[in-house]
């Protein structure tokens, strides 16, 4: 190995000579050696005065400032926005506006107007209860809010209405006059524009509607869900409900599923208003159609449509013993029809045509002529005949009367029953029945007495006419009558070969 170039071994003072030669050289720096107490060498160097300007430092101070004028600008901003809204406020919820507003819907709607518990904050505004009563002219009567809130937006405590995406109400009640004759139709308008108080949609939760005297209403709507859109895309407020109960004075109870009306001006033009019997979910029964409400005199006509609906719901439960089934209205739209006056006596008529539902058989059960046939012929299917073929009808339903009329009846070779009956208000029968009986059956059955009683052959059946009476409870027929009128009409043997009525229709 080559000897090292340099000695390994330096004095202190070699150090630092080598030390000071190696400092750069700096015209604009001077150092001073110093001696510490230890002993050790040091240089100290005076500290540099930087002159020279550092542009990136001062666009970061420029940047600070504008934010902190902009913090500060928007602080002083939203300072006077609270200030002014808490200023809107304290107006909002103050006499002179409350009575102001008031004012205006009431000059809006035509109503009287009652408030309680009224108050305004920031987000809403809310009352305990707002009562509206209308004069003796308007179909409306009265309407009563509880619990009413408003979504409001900022605008409204510096416009001139109070203006929001809904306003709601937990309850309500609206009563509606039936218009008088002799008084000439109020003059209803479109909503105008520019109301004291603008919502896209009113709600009530649980709504109750009332026509004609409150204590005993002709139509009542109670447990149901409503809502209004004001302006609609075509121009016409629309009105919806959902679901709840009506009662209609002489009627079978209904439910409400759905409907949606609009209102043109006078007339009421009812889009869709599908409702469901009383217990069962199955079946249904639309209206559609134009009313008048503000025409006394002038009858309005709803077209009536039925999905496999159970006739007891129409006819009522008396007959709905009697004849069991479920029922279709027939293609043609004209022949099924609801048609009333909106007056004291609204003389409401519902009429349908009907068929039997394809999903359901059709039964005739009560009349004791049926069991009757069933002991006659020895056969029990004539106890509660099932009509599983075409079966066809006329149902007119005008207050508690009703009426089943032109109806056909026919099971393949075996029954046809063909006529009209009709059930009073307070449940009294009355009408006549066609019955046709396969003629194998009258000649296989027990007595001779039937062979007498029933006509010549006729559309493949032999037919007897009976007379209908009694009530829905206990119907009575003439079959009895006719059975023993045709023994005297025979020639008498043995007595004892010569069973009675009684004796043929004991139960086996």
């Amino acid at each position: 190995m080559s000897a090292p170039s340099e000695s390994e071994k330096y004095s202190i003072e070699e150090m630092m000579e080598r030390l000071q030669n190696q400092l750069p050289e700096d015209p604009g720096t001077e150092g001073k050696l110093v001696i510490r107490a230890d002993g050790s060498q040091a240089l100290r160097m005076r500290k540099r005065k930087r002159r020279s300007r550092q542009p990136h430092k001062d666009e970061l101070r420029r940047v600070r400032r504008v934010r902190m004028i902009r913090i500060s600008a928007v602080l002083i901003l939203i300072l006077l926005v609270a200030g002014a809204a808490g200023v809107a406020v304290v107006f909002a919820n103050s006499a002179p506006f409350r009575e102001k507003l008031l004012r205006e819907i009431a000059w809006n709607s035509g109503a009287t107007i009652e408030a309680e518990q009224f108050r305004i904050n920031p987000t809403s505004a809310n009352a305990g209860r707002l009562a509206f009563s209308w004069p003796e002219d308007n179909v409306l009567r009265s309407l009563t809010l509880e619990s009413i809130r408003a979504d409001i937006s900022l605008s409204s405590f510096f416009g001139k209405s109070l203006s929001g995406e809904e306003a709601t109400s937990s309850e309500g009640t609206l009563i509606l006059r039936i218009p008088q004759a002799d008084q000439p139709p109020h003059n209803v308008s479109a909503i105008p524009p520019s109301l004291p108080i603008r919502y896209q949609r009113y709600a009530i939760t649980k709504v109750q509607v009332l026509l004609g005297d409150p204590t005993t209403p002709f139509i009542r709507m109670w447990n149901s869900e409503c809502s209004l859109i004001p302006y609609s895309p075509n121009g016409r407020p629309q009105l919806f409900f959902c679901r709840g109960d009506i009662a209609i004075n002489g009627w079978p109870k209904l439910r409400m599923d759905r409907s949606h009306i609009e209102f043109r001006g006078t007339e009421v033009d009812v889009i869709g208003m599908r409702l469901l019997h009383e217990t069962d979910n199955r079946g249904s029964l639309e209206l559609s159609g134009t009313v008048h409400p503000y025409a006394a005199d002038r009858v309005s006509t709803l077209a009536v449509h039925l999905e496999s609906y159970l006739l007891e719901g129409i006819a009522g439960p008396g007959l709905g013993r009697l004849f069991v089934g479920r029922i279709d209205t027939r293609p043609d739209a004209k022949s099924s029809y609801l048609s009333f006056t909106p007056a004291a006596d609204p003389d409401m008529l519902l009429s349908i045509s009907f068929c039997n539902s394809v999903v359901s058989s059709f039964a005739i059960t009560g009349f004791p002529f049926l069991f009757a046939l069933s002991q006659t012929l020895g056969d029990d299917w004539f106890e509660r005949p099932v009509f599983e073929g075409d079966v066809s009808g006329v149902l007119r339903r005008s207050g508690g009367n009703v009426t089943i009329r032109d109806f056909n009846f026919e099971q393949k070779k075996r029954m046809a029953v063909r006529g009209a009956v009709s059930m009073t208000a307070d449940l009294k029968l009355s009408g006549n029945l066609r019955i046709g009986i396969a003629e194998a059956a009258i000649h296989s059955a027990r007595s001779r007495h039937l062979d007498a009683m029933f006509g010549t052959p006729q559309d493949g059946y032999r037919w007897l006419t009976l007379k209908i009476g009694g009530t829905t409870a206990a119907p009575t027929d003439n079959f009895k009558e006719l059975f023993t009128a045709a023994g005297k009409e025979k020639t008498p043997g043995p007595r004892a070969t010569i069973p009675t009525f009684e004796e043929l229709t004991q139960p086996k």
